[in-house]
């Protein structure tokens, strides 16, 4: 992964900010040994492109059209990290760039896989006195509700591994903390629907 240092070293021996540099850096090396898809690495380089750009050093500049996403002043640490705060849990898809459908369309596909794979528990063989299509589908989301662990308590975790430069490590903890306590709402209220 390509450290602050690094990234450092490249904004400080350059006269001129290297943006071409700095999105290859981003996305090709430290992203795109992650990226095992083509098309996935495409979409990468293109969100980071609109990221990467001279325009951000302006205060006040708009990554989406909601003005949500945007460059804030320079500030202290503890400035932006109360900025980042103010930004949704669970980003919309304007955040990437994308059309706001791209959500709709991706909890289709997902409600699509779920219910694919719960159907393909069901028994194939017929007869009287089973339970129906229903109750078996019930059943399963029942059960799988749970089994599905309880939400992370991010704030301990965070007073435990607290941010810190020599330990990034805990810093993707708590990202991926965020994330999946947001995979386990998603599949709360779907499985509440179902």
């Amino acid at each position: 992964m390509v450290s602050k240092r690094q990234l450092k070293i490249f904004l400080n021996d350059f006269e001129e900010i290297p943006y071409k540099v700095l999105r290859f850096i981003i996305s090709d090396i430290n992203y795109g040994g992650r990226v095992t898809d083509y098309i996935d690495g495409i979409l990468a380089s293109t969100i980071i492109s609109r990221y990467i750009v001279p325009e951000v050093l302006s205060d006040d500049f708009y990554y989406s059209e909601s003005k949500t996403y945007r460059s804030i002043p320079a500030g202290s640490t503890r400035e932006y990290m109360e900025f980042i705060k103010t930004l949704p849990l669970n980003p919309s898809p304007e955040a990437f760039g994308l059309h706001e459908n791209a959500e709709i369309t991706t909890n289709q596909k997902l409600t699509s896989v779920m219910l694919g794979t719960i159907l393909s528990l069901q028994p194939r063989t017929g007869g009287g006195g089973g339970k129906t299509r229903d109750q078996m589908i019930a059943e399963i989301s029942q059960s799988i509700e749970e089994q599905t662990p309880p939400p992370f308590a991010i704030e301990a975790a965070q007073k435990k591994y607290p941010t810190d430069y020599n330990e990034s490590m805990n810093t993707v903890l708590t990202q991926e903390l965020i994330r999946y306590n947001a995979l386990l709402y998603m599949m709360k209220d779907n499985l509440v629907n179902v």
